[in-house]
């Protein structure tokens, strides 16, 4: 049914009832509703269902319709009766009331102890059926005065009446529910942690911790090394964030050799750019993976990890791609030079998949960079004819965008030595295994610096410990030549 068209022509969506022997006359109706139907569950004994009701009509994200968002659970022996358990309206972020806990722990980042293999999802209730709980986080407006709190409120299903069984603290640590032992008798495992201390479970009971878990943190000097977070504006009035983090015992005024590591996004405007940080938790601790940039601050380098957010009409993004992504960079560098955290003339690039296209372009479309580090990337979108990222234009409606978006064409005008590496059984759609050796011998038949490792039996994403080992000797020797040691001394556009 078309959007807006009134009860959806008398159509409705439907629970039903498909009993044994399986024939045309064993099947029943259990419950319909002319509104949309967007989940619906059941409790152990299959007496009562719950039901989540949203707007009606096509799209994700800001493009997904906007209305009332309805829990509301059903006495099958009255099916008549709707007992609301929660609404809101669905572009109402800081009013969200949370999701129903599932008895089999089907709610975000949280699980439930006991049992094992797949079961059928049902809701949690207490002993005497009366109450569900509803799990979510509390969102500050300006996430840097206060981390996401988690909740659990419990709710009587026949007046609605609310009650919060617990509630997570926020005096510098992020507390955050994990696992629920007993919903009823408020007995919950948490994971708590800070900026400085790795996160440890506890058990929750009659209002008490304690301690379950002795984790160790292995990097405490990268845990401990200088943080830097602020915000740029562009020439054009937009403003994004920046991640900065430099080597412990930095002293103030120092320039250093530094490293750039992104993954541009698109965005429609500024408010759809805000609205990916109200999640931003500041209280978490600084995990770091296999492959964490960061890792460099070891070596004297800073790690500047900048948002580069391209912006335009939806679905068209990628018009201002080069534009933005050279104002991005610049406003950057710029902001550094001024806070005195970066030497112009020995600034690195590089980012993995989409992030390893964009490196390869910032190089090609900046003077900036003097070495770069593209793994798992794309370096021609013609390749991709069939859209791409956000683009949802197909090539032969965009020739213009997709060529003047794709390094290889522009291999000429590569600034620095590039690094190009690669999984050699790639799988994701976009990047397969002739990207890199098509840029690479580009770039050498072009007399550009490049080198180029190509790795058996990793996909999209290197993952075992010898090829790491291998990639961090060759980044930190790549980096060592062409940057820090031998960045030149021709600046960067001032």
């Amino acid at each position: 049914a078309e959007e807006g068209e009134e009860e959806r022509n008398g159509s409705s969506d439907r629970v039903m009832l498909w009993a044994p022997p399986f024939d045309g006359s064993s099947l029943s109706v259990v419950y319909e509703t002319s509104s949309r139907m967007s989940s619906h569950l059941f409790n152990a004994d299959h007496s009562m269902l719950f039901v989540t009701e949203s707007p009606r009509g096509g799209g994700s994200g800001r493009n997904a319709p906007t209305g009332k968002i309805k829990h509301y659970a059903v006495d099958l022996a009255d099916a008549e009766t709707q007992y609301t358990i929660a609404e809101y309206e669905s572009d109402d972020f800081y009013g969200n009331p949370g999701s129903l806990v599932n008895g089999s722990g089907r709610v975000p980042n949280i699980g439930r102890f006991g049992g094992g293999g797949s079961e059928a999802q049902i809701v949690e209730t207490s002993a005497d059926g009366s109450s569900v709980f509803l799990f979510g986080n509390e969102y500050n407006e300006d996430p840097m005065v206060e981390s996401p709190r988690n909740f659990i409120d419990r709710v009587e299903i026949r007046t609605g009446d609310k009650t919060r069984i617990f509630e997570a603290g926020n005096d510098g640590e992020y507390v955050r529910v994990v696992s629920i032992l007993d919903a009823d008798a408020g007995s919950f495992v948490v994971s708590r942690e800070s900026p400085t201390e790795i996160a440890q479970s506890h058990r929750v009971e009659d209002g008490s911790m304690t301690q379950l878990t002795k984790n160790v943190d292995y990097t405490p000097e990268m845990t401990n090394a200088p943080r830097q977070r602020f915000t740029v504006e562009r020439p054009d009035g937009f403003r994004f964030l920046v991640n900065v983090t430099l080597p412990p015992g930095y002293q103030e005024g120092t320039r250093l050799p530094a490293m750039f590591w992104f993954y541009p996004r698109e965005y429609t405007d500024q408010e759809s750019y805000d609205e990916r940080g109200r999640t931003y938790n500041k209280n978490a601790f600084p995990n770091f993976g296999t492959r964490s940039m960061q890792y460099l601050v070891q070596l004297g380098y800073a790690v500047v990890e900048p948002d580069a957010p391209i912006v335009g009409k939806s679905g068209q993004m990628n018009n201002n791609y080069e534009h933005d992504l050279r104002n991005n960079l610049a406003a950057v560098i710029d902001e550094l030079d001024r806070r005195q955290l970066i030497d112009r003339q020995k600034l690195g690039i590089g980012g993995h998949s989409y992030g390893s296209f964009s490196t390869a372009n910032a190089m090609v479309h900046t003077p900036f960079f003097k070495a770069g580090i593209a793994g798992d990337g794309n370096f021609n979108r013609t390749l991709t004819p069939l859209m791409f990222q956000s683009e949802r234009r197909i090539f032969w409606d965009a020739k213009d965008v997709y060529t003047s978006m794709s390094p290889f064409f522009h291999a000429n005008n590569m600034t620095g030595a590039l690094l190009i590496y690669h999984g050699m059984i790639d799988q994701n759609v976009g990047t397969a295994l002739d990207h890199a050796p098509r840029m690479f011998h580009a770039l050498n038949g072009l007399g550009k610096d490049a080198s180029m490792y190509l790795y058996p039996y990793e996909d999209h994403g290197p993952a075992s410990r010898r090829t790491i080992l291998d990639l961090w000797a060759r980044w930190t020797a790549w980096l060592d030549v062409h940057l820090r040691d031998g960045g030149g001394d021709t600046p960067v556009t001032e």
